[in-house]
């Protein structure tokens, strides 16, 4: 057949996708090595050949309007045609084969990803691998777009209470792991060889270093010091590298993931403090597409992830605190489930 002249180009569907994902014209036009107004005019092109109107632009950034999403669903199995037939057409197939997109929420790609890579056996001169990091929600659209092959999310739950976000029903999810949050001090700071349990209101009494508003981290920390006066004083940041090095070499406190400091708790610049209470934690899980599938080395990654999971220091009651090093991978689910629609 003839193509029609309003027939969108393989090129502008890919970056329309981009956009879905970054959920900004100028990082979908950066991912492509374009300028924003060359994307731009691109899509506004497309949107002129079909008579459609695909984005909703505002000065937060821009998404697909009903009919953007209609046409990116579309989209996405034209694309991952395209791919399939460059594989055929090309003999990519082996160098596919070599190659592993992972991405991760941003704690996780840090500080757990290159762990498990590098007890997987990876022979880096053989397999290019690629990481990056986003919100849930992004690594969500990565997955169903092909631009991943797996991803490892996290999703915060109190205490004896799970919450689970909901995954979109094309996806496959095994989990993983369990993290929690903990107290900790540098080592110049007294509570380093308290033996005692903190309570909440002596930690809130404490000058704290925080994570930014917004962030799990911070919405679970105000939780936990709601019942308490009002915190003394606090810094804020916008990393946990950045608040570890501020408690290091200080004598103030924070609370923090255990995954992000256990090379500092090993090495014995950090510290952590026993709590009289349980602190909220996170299930680890890993992701992707039922569709596609996952290659070999993504199999080999979700399988080393799941027996190695996240050694968790745990604080013992009545005794100095100290790192007692466990698997935390032992809880008895489902080692792989398709969740269609899970609620909290």
């Amino acid at each position: 057949m003839v193509l029609p002249s309003k027939m969108p180009q393989l090129a502008d569907l890919d970056l329309l996708l981009s956009v879905e994902t970054y959920g900004s014209v100028g990082k979908a036009a950066q991912a492509h090595n374009l300028s924003q107004p060359a994307a731009s005019i691109r899509i506004s092109a497309m949107e002129r050949r079909l008579g459609l109107k695909l984005l909703e632009r505002s000065p937060a950034g821009s998404k697909l309007t009903e009919d953007g999403e209609m046409l990116a669903k579309y989209a996405r199995n034209v694309m991952q045609a395209a791919r399939e037939l460059l594989e055929f057409g090309s003999g990519a197939r082996k160098g596919e084969a070599n190659r592993l997109r992972v991405a991760g929420s941003p704690a996780i790609s840090e500080h757990l990803i290159p762990e498990w890579l590098n007890l997987s056996g990876f022979s880096f001169g053989e397999a290019r691998v690629e990481v990056q990091a986003g919100s849930v929600e992004t690594l969500y659209r990565l997955i169903r777009a092909g631009r991943v092959d797996l991803a490892f999310i996290d999703g915060w739950y109190q205490a004896g209470a799970r919450e689970t976000s909901k995954v979109p029903d094309d996806l496959v999810t095994r989990y993983i792991c369990d993290d929690r949050l903990a107290v900790v001090v540098g080592s110049r700071h007294p509570w380093a060889t308290r033996s005692a349990p903190l309570t909440v209101d002596e930690l809130a009494a404490a000058p704290l270093v925080l994570r930014e508003r917004g962030s799990g981290i911070r919405e679970f920390t105000d939780e936990l010091l709601a019942g308490a006066p009002a915190p003394r004083s606090y810094v804020e940041f916008p990393s946990s590298a950045a608040i570890k090095q501020a408690v290091a070499t200080s004598r103030r406190v924070t609370v923090l993931n255990l995954s992000t400091v256990r090379s500092e708790l090993a090495d014995g610049r950090l510290h952590l403090v026993a709590v009289d209470q349980e602190l909220p934690g996170k299930p680890i899980h890993a992701v992707w597409s039922e569709r596609r599938g996952l290659p070999a080395y993504a199999r080999e990654l979700v399988e080393i992830a799941a027996s190695k999971g996240s050694p968790l220091p745990v604080v013992v009651p009545g005794q100095q605190a100290r790192a007692v090093i466990r698997d935390a991978a032992h809880h008895h689910e489902p080692p792989v489930q398709r969740l269609t629609s899970p609620t909290g």
